[in-house]
C-alpha cells in the first residue's frame, strides 16, 4: 500500500499541523533536517521511488502547474489545497512568532495572487476521509 499525499497552500493555511496529525511521514522543507533545496528535492524523488511509501510532503503549490511538478517528482497518490481566509492566515504566521514572519507574510500575499484551482484540486477533506474502505486505506494501513 502507497500513500503519498501532498498538502499545498498559503503559509499560515495549517499545512504542517495536519500533516503531523497524519501519524505519517513528513517531508516539510521548513524542517531543519533539509540544509538545501538540493537535499529536499534529492529526498522527495527517493520518495517517488519507494513502492510503500507513506508520506506527507508540503509545499506551497499556489499554482496547478506547480502542483503537477510536485506531484510527478514524488509520485503523489493524492493532492490537496488546505487554505483559510487571508487574514486568518496572517494572524497565525503573527502568532507563531518564528522570525521570518515579513517574509511569510510576503509569501501570503503572493499565494493568493497567484493560486488557481485549474486542475480541479479539491480541498483537503481530513485524515479520516482518506483512512476509509472507499478508497482502500484504513488505519491499519499505517
Amino acid at each position: 500500500m502507497r500513500l503519498v499525499v501532498i498538502l499545498c497552500g498559503p503559509p499560515g493555511a495549517g499545512k504542517t499541523t495536519a500533516a503531523r496529525q497524519a501519524g505519517l511521514t513528513v517531508f516539510d522543507r521548513d524542517d531543519p533536517q533539509w540544509h538545501s533545496e538540493k537535499d529536499f528535492t534529492d529526498a522527495l524523488a527517493r520518495l517517488a521511488e519507494d513502492p510503500r511509501a507513506m508520506a506527507v510532503v508540503i509545499r506551497s503549490g499556489a499554482t496547478s502547474s506547480a502542483r503537477r511538478r510536485w506531484s510527478r517528482l514524488v509520485n503523489a497518490t493524492h493532492v490537496y489545497v488546505i487554505t483559510t481566509e487571508q487574514h486568518e492566515a496572517r494572524r497565525r504566521v503573527h502568532q507563531r512568532s518564528r522570525g521570518d514572519e515579513r517574509v511569510s507574510m510576503t509569501a501570503i500575499t503572493q499565494w493568493f495572487d497567484r493560486h488557481d484551482r485549474d486542475d480541479g484540486v479539491q480541498d483537503f477533506p481530513g485524515w479520516s476521509a482518506l483512512w476509509s474502505p472507499s478508497i482502500g486505506l484504513t488505519s491499519t494501513d499505517w
